[in-house]
């Protein structure tokens, strides 16, 4: 073995009795048993959100502007007389826009006729309040009252809960103990047994309600209000240490 070849293999030598040691002192790979959970509940809303408008117009911008502030005015009188707070009753959307008269075509030319450029016949202001009902075996009454009162726009609306972490926090742990359970069924059919927990993993979501159809004339009757039910599920991933 020539000079340069004996350091070499000697650095060598030394780098492999330095791993041996290391190698045999590494930890066994741990057996594992991964199970996975689902859990959900069903949750009735408890409040109603609702966008409530008034359209108006006139022949002058200020003469719309007038009629809706009164009109609004009444609306919001009658929304706080049905015990609804301040707090919940905010302005979502305002304008003013002009209306314009559409001329039919005036005949003349080989194209079947002129159309005349659009002139404004009037304006038309929009008035708009976002509303949170927290009551709702009233909420159908209430949006009667209001129509009956000049709002003569009614988007959809919108059902929620007060506390939807609650919901979303008992389904957690229905998915926790969902996958427990088929940890222990797996483990018993493989013929081993549960050591302990190494990991838990897991999330879910919030309850989604229906929107109810808008409407933008008076009912005939009472505005029926069905909330109905949600479902609120959520999933967990348990990794489980396992032995004979």
């Amino acid at each position: 073995m020539n000079r340069i070849a004996r350091p070499v293999a000697a650095a060598l030598a030394a780098s492999l009795i330095a791993v041996a040691p290391a190698a045999a002192d590494a930890e066994p790979r741990i057996p594992t048993l991964n199970a996975n959970g689902e859990g959900y509940v069903m949750v009735a809303p408890d409040i109603a959100i609702v966008t409530i408008g008034v359209t108006t117009r006139g022949e002058t911008a200020r003469a719309a502007l007038d009629e809706n502030s009164t009109e609004t005015a009444k609306v919001i009188a009658e929304i706080r007389g049905a015990g609804v707070a301040d707090k919940d009753i905010a302005t979502s959307g305002f304008a003013v826009s002009p209306v314009y008269e559409q001329r039919p075509p005036r005949a003349g030319g080989d194209d079947g006729g002129v159309i005349e450029l659009p002139k404004i016949a009037g304006y038309q202001v929009d008035n708009a309040v976002r509303v949170t009902i927290r009551d709702l075996a009233a909420s159908g009454a209430l949006l009667d009252t209001v129509v009956s009162a000049g709002a003569n726009q009614i988007s959809g609306i919108d059902f929620d809960v007060s506390d939807p972490k609650a919901a979303a926090d008992e389904a957690l742990r229905l998915a926790i103990v969902d996958a427990r359970r088929k940890a222990e069924l797996m483990a018993a059919a493989a013929g081993v047994r549960i050591v302990r927990v190494l990991d838990v993993s897991g999330g879910g979501g919030m309850p989604m309600f229906s929107r109810a159809v808008a409407f933008d004339a008076a009912p005939a009757a009472p505005v029926p209000v069905m909330p109905g039910e949600s479902r609120v599920q959520a999933n967990a991933t348990i990794v489980f240490e396992i032995a004979e």
